[in-house]
């Protein structure tokens, strides 16, 4: 990307990668403004083998995640059109999972160590990165029309999301659609809400950015939703061609509002870095400086919540403990900080009168566990609001 549009709006220091517990390193991350595309972007990633080749975040690992892929897989069983289906990043093979039968199904994933194959599994996943070198290699596979193409939480995660898009838009039949969905960056970043800005989440879209870059491809975009998945994110359909009046009001209605809050303007992010020190600060004097010396339950470890307590100090924490569901985190340490991650159920929960809510995204949930598990006391949510819940 041609330097003199790109524009540095935040340098959080460095910060361990969010999803390699095994790893030591830390790497920078600044925040970015591409000035021609709007799209807000960290500076520099380390090569994407290091981070996506073995990976320690599975797709089954929340029951939350799994609800709304499921939901989604709903969605799909419903289009009688369609009788091929890739997912790009499809991880365990969740989603794939939960897809009908009668459909051909195939998956992309460049981690090898996250499927293990099951003799009753009716897809096909391949280990690789999506992008258009592969194309070859993904058609002498997937021998008929590929009808659709789900990405779910993929095309932030590495600087060739361009190539990414490309590589849909040439895999892609002429009649058919690509189903992706991103976290909003109105909703996250655009708010101070900086947890999703990490290595592994190399941009934060915003629909202006999205529509900019993907119609620069060639793609159309027929619909968009806004919907509460990760705190915030965008469902869009994408298509080869439509006809005007099959394209979404809600398209030009989110357009529009994005217009009159800025977006398209790049004055409008000189004052992002005043809003994220705002948010940094209130998580460190409500929570993080408070409670140094207190006996903390750290409740989910996402990638997220590896930015917020490395960019927050969690470090300092004296008496933390953590817990998380996946098997891969648990007997490891929160990258950049002391604190040891355990199964929830090897957690005495009488001990704790003050936890904090590292998986925001998934808060109901997580806080009917913890009264489920006997927890009594307060809980930190950190985003997108810092506040306290108590569970009595």
């Amino acid at each position: 990307m041609d330097e003199k549009i790109k524009k540095e709006i935040y340098n959080f220091g460095n910060i361990p990668l969010a999803d390699n517990y095994k790893s030591k390193k830390k790497f920078p991350i600044k925040l970015m403004l591409d000035v021609e595309t709007k799209l807000l972007h960290i500076d520099k990633v380390p090569d994407r083998g290091s981070i996506y080749s073995e990976y320690d975040h599975l797709s089954s690992a929340s029951k939350g995640n799994m609800d709304h892929l499921k939901s989604l897989a709903n969605l799909i069983n419903k289009e009688k059109d369609v009788k091929t289906i890739l997912e790009v990043g499809c991880n365990d093979g969740t989603f794939l999972k939960y897809l009908s039968s009668r459909f051909k199904k195939y998956g992309i994933d460049p981690a090898k160590n996250v499927y293990r194959k099951k003799d009753e599994d009716d897809f096909i996943i391949f280990h690789e990165f999506l992008d258009t070198s592969i194309k070859e290699k993904i058609t002498s596979i997937i021998k008929d029309p590929i009808d659709a193409i789900i990405g779910i939480n993929v095309f932030a995660h590495n600087e060739s999301y361009r190539d990414m898009f490309l590589a849909m838009y040439e895999l892609l039949d002429e009649d058919g659609f690509a189903h992706i969905e991103v976290a909003y960056a109105s909703e996250t970043i655009v708010s101070g809400n900086f947890d999703t800005m990490y290595h592994e989440h190399y941009c934060s879209y915003t629909f202006t950015a999205l529509k900019n870059i993907v119609e620069s491809i060639g793609f159309k975009v027929s619909n968009v939703e806004i919907i509460s998945s990760q705190g915030g994110s965008l469902r869009v359909t994408l298509r080869k061609k439509v006809s005007p009046n099959e394209i979404s009001e809600n398209v030009k209605i989110i357009l529009q509002e994005e217009k009159n809050k800025g977006y398209d303007d790049n004055g409008f992010y000189d004052d992002l870095s005043k809003i994220i020190d705002k948010k940094i600060n209130l998580i460190n004097d409500l929570f993080v400086n408070k409670y140094i010396n207190d006996q903390v339950l750290i409740v989910g470890c996402p990638a997220r919540g590896v930015v917020t307590a490395n960019v927050c100090g969690f470090y300092k924490l004296k008496n933390a403990i953590a817990f998380d569901d996946t098997p891969e985190k648990q007997g490891m340490v929160l990258p950049g900080t002391n604190i040891l991650v355990s199964h929830p159920n090897d957690i005495n929960y009488e001990n704790y009168k003050i936890a904090c809510l590292l998986a925001w995204t998934y808060e109901k949930d997580l806080l009917k566990r913890l009264k489920d598990f006997g927890f009594k006391g307060k809980v930190f949510i950190p985003f997108p609001n810092a506040r306290f819940v108590e569970i009595k």
